[in-house]
């Protein structure tokens, strides 16, 4: 069913890409002149634009919320770097134990997938571009790793997504600090050893480690197919392979991870980095505690290729806890080896309070000022929005944006842009963060919403019941139901308000709905499937 389907007499929520604000910078210090890495994923990698990529990230750290935690702060994180859709929620499981202001300076340290080149690459740009702004290139730095295991390797940093993609979860999560991003090429172990000896020197309590890597590559296209084709036993047999790799990183047994690592051949793209870890920690944390926080492939995916896998692992390295500075007892959570089930709001749901109304109604302008006008409120909303499992249950919102000047409601109308989920498909805070983007930029009955637009526009939130079907049209109660018309491929939808905002009876409702799917005026009343749903409505004008 198509997802836009507010009418034009409907009220709705926007949300626009900033067109001529400044781009907000995170790190401790300005962003000196130089060449700055634009973003080289936004729209595929992850989510583009302010207001999704922030809500994306607090999603998916949200449903990671069940991982292990820790009894410190990491001193070191392994995450992978494949898109958000496949390996965003175990890189969560590491990033959303990061806080504000535990670190200004994050170290990533990835394999390079595109450049061949000896030993360790540096970038000579100033700073790293998201759609959450800029990150600094930690001054000075670089020429002090520069030396004969590390140098500046041109263009091989452009186009790689090892590191990139892990910078807007530190930006959502650490807010400012400064970047030092490392490639890795191909090294023995005493350009490791050497390399690893100039990175113990940034250890100052106020620097993270980040290593990305992704583990097992499987299938003819990876040139790795020890155990047969993909299968439920081949899966297996993966999953074993990478828990041994696991098992030595965690206990730091450089000697071991070599051995394996000439044993099995196995594709972990990372391993140059990942031993290095283990030469950095012998240095900085001897008998650090590695803990696993996410171990899962591709293959368990929805709609998985059926002929390879990638494996996805996080694991987290806190201090010896003879020299942890914080004496917080890890929880009861247990590594993610699975996609968590989100479950839908059941039917019998208490109605949603004014209070929580408002709220919501206020994350929907937040998200629009956010992704028009580079506002920084959604991030705090965001952090703040409460928890629990009720929190997380899928439910349908439309947002609804309106015109308020009285001569552009004369001239174009009152509706400006709605769109929403009929089926629930998000939690409420991150449908409606979607919503209302959509609504502004994407119904393609209007032009998208201009940051200029924004003081003249009223937000209104309407949050659905899960649908029913009806046997008749004439069971459907005006002013009471939403509606939901189907017939062979095509479908509209009305929100509850919509027929008594027009002064519409049951027949001519039906007719505008019909000529929304593309019908004949009088295509509803044969053949048609209709249901219903009702909807709470928040904001709007009083």
């Amino acid at each position: 069913m198509r997802r836009r389907l507010c009418r034009s007499w409907g009220l709705a929520v926007a949300l626009v890409v900033v067109l001529a604000a400044a781009p907000v910078t995170f790190g401790p210090e300005s962003v000196r002149a130089g060449r700055t890495r634009p973003a080289a994923l936004a729209g595929s990698w992850y989510p583009d634009g302010r207001a999704l990529l922030l809500a994306g990230a607090h999603f998916l750290m949200r449903t990671a919320a069940n991982a292990p935690t820790l009894p410190a702060k990491p001193i070191a994180l392994v995450v992978p770097h494949a898109g958000w859709d496949y390996s965003g929620l175990a890189a969560a499981t590491a990033f959303r134990l990061l806080r504000p202001g535990d670190f200004d300076r994050v170290v990533i340290l990835a394999p390079s997938h595109h450049g061949s080149f000896r030993g360790f690459a540096l970038d000579d740009v100033t700073a790293y571009q998201t759609p959450l702004g800029e990150t600094p290139i930690c001054e000075g730095v670089a020429q002090m790793l520069a030396g004969e295991a590390a140098r500046v390797v041109p263009g091989v940093t452009e186009s790689e997504h090892a590191v990139e993609i892990e910078l807007p979860f530190l930006q959502a999560t650490l807010g400012s600090f400064c970047l030092v991003p490392v490639l890795s090429g191909q090294t023995d172990g005493g350009i490791r050893e050497a390399f690893a000896r100039e990175l113990s020197r940034l250890d100052d309590g106020r620097t993270l480690f980040v290593f990305s890597s992704d583990f097992t590559h499987y299938g003819s296209r990876y040139g790795f197919t020890p155990f047969g084709d993909l299968s439920p036993a081949t899966r297996d047999k993966i999953r074993a392979l990478n828990d041994r790799a696991i098992r030595l990183l965690s206990r730091q047994d450089a000697n071991g991870f070599r051995a394996y690592e000439r044993e099995t051949g196995n594709t972990i793209c990372g391993r140059h980095g990942l031993a290095t870890m283990l030469e950095l920690l012998a240095r900085i944390a001897p008998g650090a505690e590695g803990t696993l926080l996410a171990h899962y492939t591709s293959a368990d995916l929805p709609r998985a290729d059926d002929a390879s896998s990638v494996s996805y692992v996080a694991l987290a390295f806190v201090r010896p806890p003879e020299s942890a500075t914080n004496g917080v007892a890890p929880s009861a959570g247990a590594p993610l080896v699975a996609m968590p089930r989100l479950h839908t709001i059941p039917v019998d749901a208490p109605p949603i309070g004014p209070e929580m109304g408002d709220r919501l109604v206020h994350l929907a302008e937040a998200a629009l000022r956010s992704q028009l006008a580079n506002g920084d409120d959604l991030d705090q909303l965001l952090r703040e929005w409460p928890r629990g499992a009720e929190q997380e249950r899928l439910q349908g919102v439309f947002v609804t944006l309106n015109r308020t000047d009285p001569v552009e409601i004369e001239r174009y109308g009152r509706l400006r842009g709605c769109i929403g989920q009929p089926e629930p498909q998000f939690p409420l805070y991150y449908g409606i963060v979607r919503a209302a983007v959509d609504a502004a930029l994407h119904d393609s009955r209007f032009d998208p919403v201009t940051a200029f637009e924004l003081n003249q526009l009223d937000v209104e939130v309407t949050v659905l019941s899960r649908r029913r079907p009806v046997e008749s049209w004439r069971d459907i109660q005006i002013g009471t139901h939403g509606i939901i018309l189907e017939k062979g491929n095509k479908a509209a939808l009305f929100l509850p308000q919509v027929a008594t905002q027009n002064g519409w009876s049951i027949e001519e409702t039906l007719t505008a709905l019909a000529r929304k799917a593309g019908l004949p005026r009088d295509g509803w009343k044969e053949g048609a499937r209709f249901s219903v749903f009702t909807g709470q409505v928040f904001g709007g004008a009083s």
